[in-house]
């Protein structure tokens, strides 16, 4: 911004209290919680620093947009010991590009623990793309019980019975999960390609 030309002297923006720099899109409490983290990393006091999810999520907005990697980081490192749901993880991961394995990895199987199917709202806020690959992770449990346990014949009909419930809420997909995702890290893993086809 200040690189641009500022044209005469008299209308330059930041010069004084008639003439502030207006940055659009940017709330007074937005900036004030940004300005916490600077001047303590700067300055080195006692922190006044953010301490709830809101707070930090304005810190996560404004180092995404403005390019301060170190304070995103920071941002991203305090959320992660917030109580954060799962989706708002989700949610924050989507909108300002957060695509950590330790980030997106906890959130993703918790919600595939649990018993309750994702919501069409849920769905809605963390992205249809990845609400689909979620449920495939689930549904891969959900098929293979249904399959072995959960069915019997009543006259001409199949019934299927409950085939989802809560001790589900104790096994781990984090293999499948990091399959459908593709949470892989460079230091564990290769993409070999032959003919055009990847296998891992």
């Amino acid at each position: 911004m200040f690189a641009l030309p500022q044209g005469d002297g008299n209308s330059i923006e930041g010069l004084s209290d008639e003439l502030p720099v207006r940055l659009f899109g940017v709330s007074k409490e937005e900036f004030e919680e940004l300005l916490k983290v600077l001047f303590n990393r700067r300055h080195g006091r006692p922190p006044c620093l953010p301490d709830t999810i809101e707070q930090w999520t304005s810190v996560l907005k404004l180092s995404t947009a403005w390019g301060f990697q170190e304070i995103r980081a920071a941002a991203i490192d305090a959320l992660m010991v917030l109580d954060v749901s799962a989706i708002d993880k989700l949610v924050l991961g989507r909108k300002y590009d957060i695509e950590s394995r330790e980030w997106l990895l906890p959130a993703l199987n918790e919600l595939a623990q649990r018993a309750e199917p994702i919501g069409f709202e849920e769905a809605n806020q963390m992205g249809f793309e990845t609400a689909l690959k979620l449920a495939s992770v689930r549904e891969r449990l959900t098929l293979s019980r249904a399959t072995q346990h959960n069915y019997y014949r009543n006259q001409d009909m199949l019934v299927v019975g409950v085939s989802r419930d809560h001790a589900a809420q104790s096994l781990d997909f984090s293999d499948q999960i990091i399959s459908t995702f593709g949470l892989y890290t460079p230091a564990t893993c290769a993409v070999f390609e032959w003919d055009g086809v990847e296998e891992i």
